[in-house]
């Protein structure tokens, strides 16, 4: 997570240098007037550093790379920043275009792209975090593997399940990863899908995975405390993993517990 922050603040510095090179930037009021640009310019202007212009522009357009595609047929709007192509880059920038067309102050853009980004960095950190964990249980001989459950009347996802059946899931892992500003939410989050899941998933065990970046070890008692106190008056977790040492500990659990291996041993 560290470098997650030093690479936005890189980006955000980046960003604000090609935007107030621009002949439509007030200088006086700090204002990038959009309203005054046409596609070409903004074509030009990612093309002065496509690999934080295009991730700026997507997140300033409140779009998603799914939305590019099924909206405006852009596949892979992202890899426009590591490999532009004339073509899908016009077609990006008159997108952009025509999302953006009004005067907005610099640090608004550069506040909204810096939240944003981060955002959408932490959901890809959860899933690599989620890879992690199913890659070392499958490694260790465990059937393993996100599934999808339904579960009164939705579609609720588990994020690693052993085994990866939705009629006969045996333990049930929730995963989640974030900094200690985030904590309460998460905890939050982890006993509501307990709750929810519970209902469906009749006599699986819960394991709730959380892990802790390096900066903050120091603090897991803290974070533990605050995750196993949010079931306080419930069915408790029946593991908590703050650590990779403590996924070690989870594979000793799943044989106590009596799990089989691939081939049921």
């Amino acid at each position: 997570m560290p470098e997650l922050y030093r690479r936005l603040d890189d980006m955000a510095r980046r960003i604000g240098r090609v935007l107030a090179e621009l002949a439509i930037f007030d200088k006086v009021r700090c204002v990038v007037e959009f309203d005054k640009a046409d596609a070409e310019a903004i074509r030009e202007l990612i093309e002065r550093d496509p690999e934080v212009m295009v991730p700026f522009f997507v997140m300033l357009c409140g779009l998603s790379d799914r939305e590019f595609e099924r909206l405006h047929g852009i596949r892979k709007v992202y890899e426009l920043g590591r490999r532009p192509e004339p073509e899908r880059l016009g077609a990006f920038a008159n997108v952009v275009n025509a999302c953006l067309r009004r005067p907005l102050y610099l640090e608004t853009v550069l506040f909204k792209f810096y939240k944003n980004w981060e955002e959408h960095q932490k959901r890809h950190v959860r899933r690599r975090v989620k890879d992690v964990v199913i890659s070392l249980l499958r490694e260790r001989g465990y059937d393993a593997g996100k599934i999808w459950v339904r579960c009164g009347g939705k579609l609720r996802e588990v994020d690693c399940a052993v085994p990866p059946n939705p009629d006969n899931v045996r333990v049930a892992i929730l995963v989640r990863t974030g900094v200690f500003k985030d904590l309460v939410k998460r905890s939050k989050e982890f006993s509501s899908e307990f709750d929810e899941l519970s209902k469906c998933l009749a006599g699986a065990r819960f394991v709730a995975v959380y892990l802790v970046p390096a900066h903050e070890r120091h603090r897991l008692d803290k974070i533990r405390e605050v995750i196993v106190k949010e079931r306080m008056g419930k069915k408790p977790y029946d593991f908590v993993a703050l650590t990779e040492e403590d996924l070690e500990t989870l594979l000793k659990k799943l044989a106590e517990w009596g799990i089989p291996r691939r081939g049921g041993s």
